[in-house]
């Protein structure tokens, strides 16, 4: 099999670039909604995750990028721990995770930043004809930045990084003037309320800490990837953990659970900041912090997962079109718009015959399982290569968070459809790798 060519890409990143990067990737302000709506028992919950999933994806990445520094990261774990085939099936799913991951994304963007804006625009932020032309522009803006290049793009993904911390001083300064004057909105308590709609929330809520393995994937672009990569991966875990307490705290200060939308949360409890301590710029502050955090998260894993697809081109697993460089800014040019394309083509089927909190919530949970497929994969090679602590760990979140994920929540209109298209679709995924394998593996030899 060919070898993975990294000096035929720029070497732009540095370890402030990544400790950055890794922020903008892992931290999601989606995700502090969500945890807010379902109580103040996720707390728990994120330390949790973080013992459980965060600090073993640590241990497994830092080891794993310096036994293999290659580009490609656990697309190239896995080839090197169980072959071609399950390799391909990694970089596979992890690739067309994001085709479900960005819609998700982009509705959750929009709805905030309109509500953080105006909340009389509220009924917009959940209306289908408004949200999908939106989304589709900010999905455009950041495929651009990241055609010419991670030298443009890598600017998206610091200020991605900044914008997450934005928000989290932000909420805990709203939160700690509050607490001067009143009682906290939510009474706090230890444990969480557990129901189906927990269970679910579970998978998602260790998917929040998903992340770490995205700056291997760009190791042939980092400026001696052995040591910048393992300190950048243990900086940024805990950071993350710190960020999702606090402004999942903070909110709850702010706010009742049930007050809390799990899709325009940060916004409410921007707006509700403003209305108690007075303080009009909170919410245009968290929608501008917002649109940083969140374009900078979309680049980083566009950027991130357009590698995949070049080094599957390169061994000629996929077409000869996936091996080659943009002749100007030297990108991956062509995966990174096939990304694009059907991340669009998502948005817009998901809305069929799903409301909308239904349809979010199907993107979700297709993200979910075909981001945890490659985890599987990833933490098997580490206990393969002797990790078998922070593997095992790893795999126990891993399979949970898949099997939660096919439990339908209150939102659907029909729990048939839902599982039909969940299921369906997860298939249709596996069989599409099998076939484009099968046809090109010929040429890998």
């Amino acid at each position: 099999m060919a070898l993975t060519p990294e000096p035929a890409l720029r070497r732009e990143l540095g370890l402030r670039d990544l400790v950055l990067f890794n922020i903008a990737a892992i931290v999601s302000t989606r995700w502090i909604g969500v945890a807010a709506h379902v109580g103040p028992g996720t707390l728990l919950l994120w330390l949790l995750a973080a013992a459980l999933f965060l600090v073993p994806c640590a241990f497994v990445v830092a080891n794993l990028s310096h036994r293999f520094p290659q580009e490609g990261g656990l697309y190239v774990w896995t080839r090197e721990a169980f072959g071609g085939w399950h390799g391909f099936a990694c970089g596979w799913f992890y690739y067309l995770n994001n085709v479900f991951w960005i819609p998700g994304v982009l509705i959750s963007m929009v709805g905030m930043i309109t509500y953080a804006f105006n909340p009389r625009w509220g009924k917009w932020a959940e209306d289908p004809w408004y949200v999908l032309p939106c989304a589709l522009v900010l999905l455009i803006g950041t495929l651009a930045a990241n055609y010419v290049g991670l030298k443009v793009a890598k600017w998206v993904d610091n200020f991605g990084g900044i914008g997450a911390y934005s928000i989290a001083g932000i909420l805990v300064v709203s939160a700690g003037a509050v607490l001067l004057f009143r009682e906290p909105a939510t009474r706090f308590h230890a444990l969480p309320r557990w129901d189906l709609d927990k269970l679910n929330f579970w998978s998602q809520l260790a998917m929040a800490m998903t992340g770490l393995e995205l700056s291997p994937i760009l190791s042939g672009e980092v400026r001696n990837p052995r040591w910048a990569v393992v300190r950048a991966t243990w900086i940024s875990a805990a950071l993350v953990v710190v960020f999702y307490i606090v402004s999942t705290s903070s909110i709850l200060v702010l706010l009742q659970p049930d007050q809390v939308s799990p899709v325009i949360g940060l916004a409410q409890a921007g707006q509700q900041a403003a209305s108690l301590l007075g303080w009009r710029w909170v919410p245009l502050s968290i929608a501008v912090a917002i649109l940083l955090s969140v374009g900078g998260q979309l680049g980083t894993y566009v950027g991130a997962c357009a590698r995949l697809p070049f080094v599957l081109g390169i061994g000629k697993l996929l077409p000869p079109a996936f091996a080659k460089l943009h002749p100007k800014y030297g990108t991956p040019h062509v995966s990174i718009l096939l990304l694009g394309a059907g991340a669009a083509l998502l948005l817009l089927i998901s809305q069929l015959g799903e409301s909308f909190r239904g349809a979010y919530q199907l993107t979700v949970d297709f993200t979910v399982i075909s981001l945890f497929i490659p985890f599987v994969y990833m933490f098997a090679a580490a206990w393969r290569f002797g990790q078998k602590l922070a593997a095992f760990c790893g795999l126990f979140v891993s399979a949970i968070a898949i099997v939660f994920s096919f439990l339908p929540t209150g939102d659907m209109r029909s729990v048939w459809l839902f599982e039909a298209k969940l299921i369906g679709g997860c298939l249709l995924l596996f069989l599409l790798a099998r076939l484009c394998y099968r046809h090109y593996q010929s040429g890998a030899k």
